[in-house]
């Protein structure tokens, strides 16, 4: 099993504020637009929002349904009302940064443990959570960022040269980040699944080879 490394906590918490910054973003595009008087946008932009948040609030509650199965029924009850208002992926962005954190700065997992020994066991705690959180991404980037990133673009491209756009250009900016860190994340969490794949690296690991004379 690929252990949790320090590349992906830092990772992990470039991606929580992605996602919080995002969210501000998109609050703040729709708001002027609403105050522009340019409703169409302004409720376009929410809708995805809102259509994103449902399908993504709905598929972490039914996972933590079955991670818990056999739980308490109490926490399963505060699971489903932190659902219902929409703020599921923060409970489990504050277990991904406790586990994580757990797994990347106080673990020193030896490499033949087994998975159930208490190091292998947070390792896997922290991928499992992880890889939960991307998967809900790119659910959110194909429903909510792409056709945002598209909105925008045809916005800017209607409106009159010179303008004052730069709620377009922070939303689109936002937008590229958030496409980009949810493909990475993804991309990081399938190569931890499969054991024949090597661990991500951002920069090219350099190749120690015979040099031949």
């Amino acid at each position: 099993m690929m252990k949790f490394t320090k590349q992906n906590f830092i990772f992990l918490v470039f991606g929580v504020i992605i996602y919080v910054v995002d969210i501000g973003v998109d609050f703040w595009v729709a708001s002027k637009y609403f105050y522009q008087g340019q409703y169409s946008w302004s409720v376009s932009i929410l809708c995805f929002r809102g259509l994103s948040s449902l399908i993504t609030q709905i598929f972490s509650y039914e996972w933590f349904k079955d991670d818990w199965e056999g739980t308490d029924t109490g926490k399963k009850k505060w699971i489903f009302l932190v659902h219902l208002f929409q703020c599921g992926i923060f409970i489990r962005y504050w277990f991904a940064l406790k586990y994580g954190f757990q797994a990347a700065f106080k673990q020193n997992s030896r490499g033949d443990a087994a998975e159930t020994d208490p190091p292998n066991f947070i390792q896997k705690q922290a991928v499992d959570v992880v890889t939960d959180i991307n998967m809900l991404k790119v659910f959110k980037t194909f429903l909510e960022t792409t056709p945002q990133l598209f909105v925008q673009i045809y916005i800017l491209m209607e409106q009159e040269h010179g303008k004052n756009n730069f709620c377009q250009y922070a939303a689109i900016i936002m937008s590229f980040f958030g496409i980009s860190i949810s493909m990475v994340d993804y991309q990081i969490s399938l190569r931890k699944s499969l054991p024949d794949k090597e661990e991500f690296h951002v920069l090219p690991k350099k190749e120690r080879g015979v040099r031949l004379k």
